[in-house]
C-alpha cells in the first residue's frame, strides 16, 4: 500500500475491496432509476429516530428493529411483525414538535401520543431507515464510479455527498434512548448536554460514537481522486467538496471528539473513524488523537489476564474485532514530511501490546464446547444475535483459569465426551448480572444447568437476578451490585487443573452479600472414564436468615423434571413481603420492590424432604440427574421459569417458552448444600449416592466392575481428598505460606521473592494475599529456592515500601503486606 502522500492527489486512501460491478450495479439500481433531485429528495432533511414500538401489537423488544421501512414507503413504516403500516387512522400523527434550525430553518416532528402520553415517531423513524439505506449505497455509488469512471454514478454519489453536507449542520442532537422520551439539544451544541453521560446525545445514532460519517468519508475519498465537482454546482452549490469536507467530515469529527474518553467497548469503533477521517482529510493531529487513545486504551479496559473489564464475552469479542479495525484503518500510514512530534511510519498497532495477544487468546477459549459463547453476564446465549456468531466447536474441552476476571472453567473430554462446568466470581464493571458463585454445567452436547445470558426484553430483571442463576439467594434478595469504587469480586481460594481424574475450583464470593460472613463453593470434577463424569458441589453459606438454592435446566429445552420425592402442594406466591408483584413492560423494570426476581418462577410446587433426595432432568438427547442432601425437614420447591431464549427477543413469546428449576430452602442462618450432578446420555449411569457430614460416597459399574469414589470434603487442613478403588487417589495438600518480599520485573522475567524456601514439585500456581483479604491465582513457570518466576505478567508491582501497584485495569493500590501460599499436591 503506497504512502497516503504518494497516492494520485493523496486520493483513494482507501481503494474499494469490492470490485465486482455487476453486483454493484444491481444494488444500487434504485438510485439510478431516479433522477439527481429525486435522490436529493431521499436523504432526510432532520434528525431521524431509531428506537420506537409498535403500538398496535407491541411485539419485539427493546423498541428495536420493530418497524421497518422499505424505499417507496415515503415517510411510512411497517411492524415487522403485525405488518400494520403507521401513521394511519387509528394511530395517527395527534402531535408535532417544532425545532428551529441553526440556519433557521424549521423542522416539524410529528407524531403519535398514545393515552399514556407516551409518543411514537413514526416519521422520523422513516428518516432514521433512510439515513441507514442511502448511506451505504452512496458509498457503492462512488466505487463504481472509481471503477468506470461512469459519471451517472459519481453524479449521484456526490449528490448525497454534498445533500449530507447541507443538512447535517442542522441535525438535532437527540436523545435516543429504549422506553424514554426523546429529548432534543440544539444542533450546533457540543457535549455537555444538560442531564446526559457522555456520548448519550447524537445526531445520527443512539450512541454519539458514531457521528463521524464513514460511508460518506469513503464516497469523498474516492471522488477526490478525479471526480469534476463542478458538475454538484448546480445542485450543491459551488466547491461543494470544501463544503462536505468543513460541514460533515471535519464537524463530524468535533462532534464526536468533543465528549470526553470513557474507554468503553464502542471506543475503538470511534478511533478507526478519528483515522479514517484524519486520514482522508490529510490531518495527522487527528490520527495521532486516535492512535494515543487506542495505547491508552488496554490498561485501562482489560484486565491482565487479557478480558475486557465487563466480564462478557459478547462485549469482549466485540471490542477485540473493533480494535482489531483500528489496525487495519491505520495500516500503511505514514506521517507527512514536515509533520513535528512522534513519528508513524507504518506502524502495526498489534505489535508490542501483550494485552492485544491475551485478549484475542480469551475470545478463542471462552466458548462452550458447541461453540457458543459461554453465556455469563450480558453475553448473547443465541447463535445469531447482533452479529455474535458461533465459533467452531472445540474438539476438546481444556480447564482454564482466569484469575483477574475472577472466572475458572473446569474441563476435561473429547468430542462428544466433553464436560464443562463454569464459575463466575466477577466484579461488577459494566453489563453484569448479580451472578457470583453461579456455575454453568456443559455435558452430553448440551448446556444441562443454564445461565440465560443477555436479553433486551421486558424479563431482563429476571435475567439479572441471582434467582436465575444456579447459586444461592440471601434472604431474597439480589446480590450486592458494586461498582468500579468498591467492586464485589470473590476470591479464589483454591484451583487445580493438573491430575487427570480431579479438577478442583474453591471460591469465596462472600464479597456479593454484605451480611454473608461466608458464600463458599467448592466443585470438584471427577472422571471415571471418557464419558463418564460427575461434579461434587459444596456450597456454604453463613449469614442472613434464609437461603435459597437455585438449579436451572436447560434453556433450549424445557424437557422433563422427575423427583424422587412428591412436590406436589402447590404455592400461589413465593414474593417476599417487601418485593413487588408488577408486571414489567420495559427492560428497565428491575427494581426487586416492584418486579420482584420471585415473580417471574410459575407453577410452584412444594414438598419436605429428609436426607439425601434426587432431581432429574430428561431431554431428547441426553439429561441430569443431581443427588442433593437436604437436612430433616427441607423445604424443596420445584417451579417453572422463563427461559428467555426461545422467545427469540419478542416481549409477545416470552410466556410461551420456559425451563424447569428446583429451589431447596434452609433456614436458621448456616447452610451446606451438597449435591453430585451425574449428567448422562441415554440413562443414569451413577447406581448410588452415600452422603454423610462432608463425606460423599459414589458407587458405580464400568466394564462389569463396580466401582467406589470416597471424597471428603475437609473444612481446615487437608480441603480434599478422593480415594478411588479403582486405584487411584488424589489431596489437595498442605499449605506452605508466608509473606512476599517482592514482585519486580528481572531480564524480561516476572519474579517473585518470597520469606521462604517453597518445593518445586507439581506447582503450578501460586496463591496471592492482598492486604485487604482479596487474592490473585498465577501460574508458575519455576521454582529456585525463594524465587518464583511467573507464568505470565501478573499486572502489577510489589515493594515492601510501595506497596502493590497495579498496571492495568482495575488499577489497584494495596499498601500493607503481600502474603502467599503454595500448596504442596498429592
Amino acid at each position: 500500500m503506497l504512502p497516503d502522500t504518494l497516492r494520485n492527489n493523496g486520493h483513494p486512501i482507501y481503494e474499494p475491496h469490492n470490485t465486482d460491478t455487476s453486483k454493484l450495479k444491481e444494488a444500487v439500481a434504485p438510485l439510478m432509476k431516479m433522477t439527481i433531485r429525486e435522490v436529493l429528495a431521499e436523504v432526510p432533511e432532520a434528525s431521524g429516530i431509531f428506537f420506537i414500538g409498535c403500538p398496535n401489537c407491541h411485539s419485539g423488544a427493546q423498541e428495536m428493529n420493530v418497524l421497518g421501512w422499505k424505499p417507496g414507503m415515503g415517510d411510512k413504516v411497517r411492524c415487522n411483525y403485525c405488518g400494520m403500516e403507521f401513521p394511519n387512522a387509528q394511530f395517527p400523527n395527534n402531535r408535532e414538535k417544532v425545532i428551529i434550525a441553526p440556519s433557521g430553518v424549521k423542522q416539524m416532528y410529528r407524531y403519535y401520543e398514545d393515552s399514556t402520553g407516551y409518543p411514537y415517531y413514526f416519521e422520523a423513524h422513516a428518516w432514521y431507515e433512510r439515513w441507514l439505506w442511502i448511506r451505504p449505497l452512496a458509498e457503492k455509488l462512488a466505487q463504481l464510479w472509481y471503477l468506470t469512471k461512469d459519471n451517472a454514478y459519481g453524479d449521484r454519489a456526490a449528490a448525497i455527498a454534498g445533500r449530507f453536507a447541507q443538512v447535517f449542520p442542522d441535525y438535532a442532537i437527540r436523545f435516543d434512548y429504549p422506553n424514554a422520551p426523546v429529548s432534543f439539544f440544539p444542533a450546533n451544541q457540543k457535549w455537555p448536554f444538560d442531564g446526559l453521560s457522555p456520548y448519550r446525545g447524537a445526531k445520527w445514532r443512539w450512541w454519539g460514537y458514531d457521528d463521524i460519517p464513514t460511508y460518506l468519508a469513503n464516497v469523498y475519498d474516492l471522488l477526490m481522486s478525479g471526480y469534476d465537482w463542478q458538475r454538484m454546482d448546480e445542485w450543491i452549490g459551488q466547491e461543494s467538496e470544501k463544503r462536505i469536507a468543513r460541514d460533515l467530515l471535519q464537524l463530524g469529527y468535533e462532534v464526536t471528539t468533543a465528549n470526553p474518553e470513557e474507554y468503553s467497548n464502542k471506543s475503538p469503533g470511534l478511533y478507526s473513524e478519528m483515522i479514517r477521517v484524519g486520514r482522508i482529510l490529510g490531518e495527522p493531529a487527528m490520527v495521532h488523537e486516535a492512535v494515543k487513545r487506542f495505547r491508552e486504551f488496554f490498561p485501562k479496559g482489560f484486565f491482565t489476564d487479557g478480558w475486557w473489564k465487563e466480564g462478557t464475552p459478547s462485549y469482549h469479542e466485540m471490542t477485540i474485532n473493533s480494535l482489531k479495525a483500528v489496525a487495519r484503518v491505520l495500516d500503511g500510514y505514514s506521517d507527512p514530511p514536515d509533520w513535528n512530534g512522534e513519528r508513524l511510519d507504518r506502524s502495526d498497532l498489534t505489535q508490542n501490546i501483550p494485552l492485544f495477544k491475551k485478549a484475542i487468546q480469551v475470545n478463542e477459549e471462552a466458548v462452550l464446547p458447541n461453540g457458543r459463547k459461554i453465556p455469563i453476564n450480558d453475553t448473547w446465549g443465541y447463535d445469531w444475535k447482533f452479529g455474535y456468531n458461533r465459533s467452531k466447536k472445540t474438539d476438546t474441552t481444556l480447564s482454564r483459569l482466569w484469575p483477574s476476571l475472577g472466572n475458572a472453567i473446569l474441563g476435561t473430554g473429547a468430542g462428544k465426551n466433553q464436560i464443562m462446568v463454569n464459575i463466575n466470581w466477577s466484579g461488577n464493571y459494566g453489563h453484569s448480572h448479580f451472578d457470583n458463585g453461579s456455575v454453568i454445567l456443559f455435558a452430553m452436547g448440551q448446556e444441562l444447568l443454564s445461565d440465560i445470558g443477555y436479553t433486551h426484553s421486558k424479563y431482563r430483571g429476571w435475567t439479572l437476578s441471582t434467582a436465575s442463576h444456579n447459586t444461592v439467594v440471601i434472604d431474597q434478595k439480589n446480590q450486592e451490585w458494586g461498582s468500579t469504587q468498591k467492586a464485589v469480586t470473590g476470591n479464589l481460594l483454591f484451583y487445580d487443573d493438573q491430575n487427570s481424574h480431579v479438577k478442583v475450583v474453591d471460591v469465596d464470593a462472600s464479597p456479593a452479600y454484605p451480611m454473608a460472613n461466608i458464600y463458599r463453593r467448592r466443585l470438584i470434577m471427577v472422571h471415571a472414564a471418557s464419558g463418564y463424569d460427575y461434579l461434587i458441589d459444596c456450597f456454604d453459606v453463613k449469614g442472613g436468615k434464609e437461603h435459597d438454592w437455585f438449579l436451572h435446566g436447560m434453556c433450549e429445552q424445557e424437557g422433563v423434571l422427575q423427583t424422587s420425592v412428591p412436590l406436589t402442594s402447590p404455592v400461589e406466591n413465593m414474593v417476599p413481603e417487601w418485593g413487588g408483584r408488577e408486571v414489567p413492560t420495559k427492560q428497565s423494570d428491575t427494581d426487586p420492590k416492584h418486579f420482584h426476581p420471585y415473580s417471574y418462577i410459575r407453577n410452584v410446587h412444594r414438598g419436605i424432604v429428609n436426607g439425601l433426595w434426587t432431581a432429574t432432568w430428561l431431554y431428547d438427547s441426553s439429561g441430569l440427574r443431581s443427588h442433593l442432601l437436604a437436612p430433616p425437614g427441607t423445604e424443596v420447591f420445584r417451579f417453572r421459569a422463563p427461559s428467555i431464549r426461545m422467545a427469540d427477543e419478542d416481549d409477545n413469546k416470552l410466556d410461551d417458552y420456559f425451563l424447569n428449576g428446583i429451589m431447596q430452602r434452609c433456614k436458621g442462618g448456616t447452610s451446606t448444600f451438597l449435591a453430585v450432578h451425574e449428567p448422562f446420555r441415554s440413562r443414569p449411569w451413577i447406581d448410588s449416592v452415600k452422603m454423610k457430614g462432608r463425606a460423599v460416597e459414589v458407587y458405580y459399574t464400568l466394564g462389569g466392575k463396580q466401582i467406589k469414589d470416597r471424597l471428603v470434603l475437609n473444612e481446615y487442613g487437608e480441603g480434599v481428598m478422593v480415594t478411588s478403588s479403582a486405584g487411584w487417589q488424589y489431596k489437595t495438600g498442605r499449605q506452605i505460606s508466608g509473606e512476599v518480599i517482592s514482585l519486580k520485573q528481572e531480564n524480561g522475567r516476572w519474579v517473585l521473592t518470597l520469606s521462604k524456601q517453597i518445593p518445586k514439585a507439581q506447582l503450578k500456581y501460586i496463591r496471592l494475599t492482598f492486604s485487604d483479604g482479596s487474592t490473585y491465582y498465577c501460574p508458575v513457570k519455576s521454582v529456585h529456592r525463594n524465587k518464583v518466576e511467573m507464568t505470565n505478567e501478573p499486572g502489577f508491582l510489589y515493594g515492601k515500601e510501595t506497596g502493590v501497584n497495579s498496571h492495568t485495569f482495575p488499577g489497584n493500590h494495596y499498601e500493607g503486606p503481600l502474603m502467599f501460599t503454595v500448596f504442596k499436591l498429592k
